[in-house]
């Protein structure tokens, strides 16, 4: 009888002593599933973080440039807009000679405008060197529509620089005329260059540039 007993109590022990080494397998499991999962979550943390760090620095070294023609002043005042938005520096196309009145009198047909825009291979002078917009990544290229496309005076500036590595955003002042035509005449004259789309204004205000701005992110 005291066998019986005895071999009852070894075999109750022994059932309890497996009981807690399966809740404590079962337990170090569990934690260890939990610490791989922390170990994971942080990964893909520190993961985004180095991502979004690169990133903002890649944006950091981003050289942006707004270069303009302005004969009256119109343009002028969307580069500007353009210009304090993007934190970019700006350039202006100044021609070695300026346009009078007289010369952008579109009902003369011997206007010194029509003259340019009637010679396919006129190229006005530029006043000073614009090569150093060679170096910049993204340029903001502004001009008014003539002749329902780019005065002459901007082929002097593309064809003065290399802009092939950058990417270059057109805009225009113009009443009525759409800024297409210019830029399907830029991309077909200038293959070389990454012209990817324009926005026309007219009497714009800062919201309107910061609109499209946006809208290019």
């Amino acid at each position: 009888m005291i066998k019986k007993y005895i071999c009852m109590l070894l075999l109750l022990t022994f059932s309890f002593t497996l009981t807690s080494c399966s809740d404590f397998s079962v337990k170090n499991a569990s934690e260890n599933t939990k610490q791989q999962a922390q170990k994971q979550s942080i990964s893909a943390t520190n993961a985004e973080v180095s991502d979004q760090t690169r990133s903002e620095k890649t944006k950091e070294n981003i050289k942006t440039a707004v270069v303009y023609f302005s004969a009256t002043g119109t343009t002028e005042e969307i580069a500007q807009l353009v210009a304090k938005m993007t934190d970019a520096d700006i350039f202006e196309i100044i021609p070695e000679t300026s346009y009078t009145r007289e010369d952008l009198n579109y009902n003369n047909d011997n206007c010194r405008a029509n003259r340019e825009m009637n010679d396919n291979s006129a190229r006005p002078a530029i006043s000073e060197d614009m090569s150093a917009v060679s170096n910049y990544d993204v340029v903001y290229l502004g001009y008014p529509i003539w002749w329902g496309t780019v005065p002459r005076i901007i082929q002097t500036f593309l064809e003065s620089c290399d802009l092939s590595k950058a990417t270059v955003y057109t805009f225009c002042t113009s009443g009525s005329s759409s800024i297409k035509q210019s830029i399907s005449d830029l991309q077909e004259l200038y293959s070389d260059i990454n012209i990817v789309s324009g926005k026309r204004f007219n009497g714009a205000t800062e919201s309107d540039v910061k609109y499209w701005l946006d809208s290019l992110e």
